[in-house]
């Protein structure tokens, strides 16, 4: 067990232990803890960072379109919270750093396609793939990538494509996943 599913863990017993009749169970008592807490982190580290470095509202772009199109659409996830933490910390402070460079239309065109075909072709993703609709998922995730089409924001161009790439998977010997 990691740090931070001890710790929603020990926050959910508490919590529940005050209220045993509630209807909501343990289990999803910690994983909601848990959620909260991992995203908590990321996002109050990463916008202290980009004020650190004078680009909080870039950040904060960054975070708000990855974590949009991340709940409609799904994702890849690490083994680690750490890892995911330090990971996705670090990428939404580059975020802005990259777009420097990614200032022409071609190059916010290129990612935004390319963010589109990866969603059209992988999403959804993880417990989102259960759903029958797939069809309305990737409409969705498309829809929200597609306004980039229009705004040709160099930051939102790289923090889709980072997001469409952790929908990429591929089947292990040919069976249907």
């Amino acid at each position: 067990m990691n740090w931070s599913s001890k710790l929603a863990d020990n926050l959910a017993v508490r919590i529940h232990s005050a209220n045993p009749d509630h209807s909501v169970s343990l289990p999803v008592q910690k994983f909601a803890i848990e959620t909260i807490i991992l995203n908590s982190i990321i996002v109050t580290v990463s916008l202290v960072i980009g004020s650190l470095l004078t680009q909080a509202s870039q950040v904060f772009l960054a975070l708000i379109a990855f974590l949009l199109l991340r709940f409609i659409t799904g994702g890849r996830h690490f083994s680690s919270p750490t890892a995911c933490i330090a990971t996705t910390i670090i990428a939404f402070n580059m975020i802005p750093f990259i777009a420097q460079y990614a200032q022409s239309t071609s190059v916010i065109f290129a990612l935004t396609l390319g963010s589109l075909l990866l969603c059209i072709v992988f999403a959804p993703q993880g417990k989102r793939s259960i759903v029958k609709q797939h069809h309305i998922i990737k409409l969705a995730g498309g829809a929200i990538i597609t306004v980039n089409f229009f705004v040709m924001s160099p930051v939102l161009s790289i923090a889709f494509f980072l997001q469409a790439a952790t929908l990429i998977h591929f089947r292990k010997g040919g069976s249907s996943a």
